[in-house]
């Protein structure tokens, strides 16, 4: 399958407001005679999830089928294409992928404070495929004489197919340290209005090369309507 890509990196931090919204300066003192490990855990758990980049990626998946005779004739085997039994389509679609940090997964392990201070190692980003679009408006196809067209579930499997094989290409390590560096930023005013004056915020360094595959979660294709 060919495939192109254009790629939009962005900070899209979603929270939740009523839960990380920033303190009065009334509420921040107050914060810093009773943040223990236990305080912060449960405030930042309180935020669900940091979403720290999105990735806009378009792709044109093809295909090429050719009808075959399969089988045995007197016991020789026989595997030759059907003359006019070709066809072919190429399908362009709009990927969204999501990264974000899951700070529901932090425990008291992960968060040591030290009066002002606070170190914090936070969990592994997930990225999440939240579209999937189909521009069937430029869907092309071809079919000779012995091939019918390409059908509504032959275009959705060839697409779940193509979407399936992103973690293939797509270059994890840069997603990786741009989901990291924008969950950062985003939670040190959040531990600065707690009132922590050196903040050291981390990741495990650890994380193996085939577990990137499962860091890419998959939602449902959706049509683009325009």
């Amino acid at each position: 399958m060919k495939k192109r890509y254009l790629l939009f990196a962005g900070l899209a931090v979603l929270l939740s407001a009523s839960a990380c919204r920033q303190e009065t300066a009334g509420q921040a003192e107050s914060a810093i005679e009773q943040a223990d490990s236990a305080t912060v855990v449960l405030r930042l758990q309180q935020c669900s999830r940091i979403y720290s980049t999105e990735y806009k990626i378009h792709k044109i998946i093809t295909n090429r089928d050719q009808m075959k005779l399969e089988g045995n004739i007197i016991n020789r085997k026989v595997d030759m294409p059907i003359p006019s039994g070709t066809r072919k389509i190429a399908i362009p679609i709009d990927v969204v992928i999501k990264g974000y940090t899951d700070l529901s997964q932090i425990s008291e392990k992960n968060i040591k404070v030290e009066g002002k201070k606070i170190s914090i190692i936070l969990p592994d980003p997930q990225f999440a495929v939240t579209a999937v679009k189909i521009d069937r408006k430029n869907i092309a196809q071809t079919a000779e004489l012995m091939r019918s067209r390409y059908q509504e579930q032959d275009i959705n499997r060839l697409t779940r197919q193509g979407v399936n094989s992103l973690h293939k290409d797509l270059p994890w390590n840069e997603f990786l340290e741009t989901a990291r560096s924008n969950a950062a930023y985003t939670l040190f005013p959040i531990l600065q209005a707690m009132g922590f004056k050196e903040i050291h915020i981390q990741y495990r360094d650890n994380l193996k090369e085939d577990s990137k595959e499962s860091l890419l979660l998959f939602k449902t294709i959706e049509e683009r309507k325009s």
